[in-house]
């Protein structure tokens, strides 16, 4: 019986990404320095397996940061949840800069996701939460949103 593959703890992750940045490193140093002697064909076959060393660096990365997000579920809910609300905002206000609030933290959102850094998210999510709960006064239509976006009840703008 075959044994069940097991996830890679934050730590562990961080070793392997370590390890295959240092590899990439390493073959571009050698490719530096080898320059002369290498054909064009060497040069390429190294140059793409150096760019694969570091796409493994960075994957290793991702999932150490995902390894540390303790509650992943929770918070990809949320982000869907408050883009939902974002968007029912965007539809319903008509004040401009509530609008460019909210377009501007989803836009800092996405960013933050982009970068795998669990804090980053949180703040990202925090400041979606932030920007759609200060536009909900001037929008009846984001009063159905989830209980976390805080919005007021219909009409009492």
């Amino acid at each position: 019986m075959a044994n069940p593959t097991m996830a890679l703890t934050p730590v562990q992750a961080q070793q392997l990404a370590q390890e295959y940045h240092d590899i990439a490193a390493a073959i571009g140093a050698y490719r530096l320095a080898q320059v002369n002697v290498l054909t064009d064909a060497q040069q390429y076959q190294l140059q793409n397996q150096q760019l694969q060393c570091i796409q493994y660096s960075t994957t290793f990365i991702t999932a150490g940061l995902f390894a540390q997000q303790a509650d992943l579920a929770a918070t990809l809910q949320t982000i869907k949840q408050q883009t939902a609300v974002a968007q029912q905002g965007i539809s319903a206000i008509n004040t401009v800069d509530k609008v460019m609030q909210i377009v501007t933290a989803t836009a800092v959102l996405g960013a933050s996701i982009a970068s795998l850094n669990p804090s980053a998210v949180a703040s990202g999510v925090q400041g979606l939460i932030t920007a759609v709960t200060g536009s909900a006064a001037a929008a009846p239509a984001a009063a159905g949103a989830p209980a976390a976006a805080a919005a007021p009840p219909a009409g009492s703008h």
